[in-house]
């Protein structure tokens, strides 16, 4: 039996996937990419289909999330967490509904809340004034563990 403690399990957030691929080019850095894979086989980080379905422009990141659907290695939510999503979107607005921007983050954090899991963001918490909560914000009030420091994430799946 493995003696060490359990790691616990986050779901990514697009601008983290986005950030990565930004600063850590799949085609420069295949190993950090591989092992990003290898930590989505093993269930240590979630990767949500609304996630994957906002990467719009970058091609290369578009391929990789293609390949990880492929694999089934992208969770698809479900009705259940589609409900919570609205649920905790009606309670902590999240959602601009102007500019349809944030239009994930519910279902982000229903996901996480639902499971257990924690949540890995660039957000920042919501300024004085900002009618709408960040996921920082609804992650406190919900108790959800929250990490916004890549080095954590590069580190949880072996990376540096």
């Amino acid at each position: 039996m493995n003696s060490e403690a359990k790691q616990p399990v986050y779901v990514v957030d697009t601008n983290v996937l986005i950030g990565f691929s930004t600063w850590n080019p799949l085609e420069f850095k295949s190993d950090f990419w591989s092992k990003f894979e290898r930590a989505l086989e093993d269930k240590r980080w979630v990767l949500l289909d609304v996630v994957v379905g906002e990467i719009i422009y970058d091609g290369e990141l578009k391929k990789w999330c293609k390949r990880q659907k492929d694999k089934g290695l992208i969770t698809v939510i479900d009705d259940e967490i589609k409900n919570l999503a609205t649920e905790i979107n009606n309670k902590y607005k999240m959602i601009n509904t102007e500019t349809g921007n944030s239009s994930v983050d519910p279902f982000v954090v229903a996901f996480a809340s639902k499971n257990g899991f924690g949540i890995c963001t660039r957000e920042i918490y919501k300024t004085n004034g900002e009618p709408l909560f960040k996921i920082p914000d609804v992650c406190d009030i919900l108790k959800i563990p929250c990490i916004k420091n890549p080095t954590r994430f590069m580190k949880s799946i072996g990376f540096v």
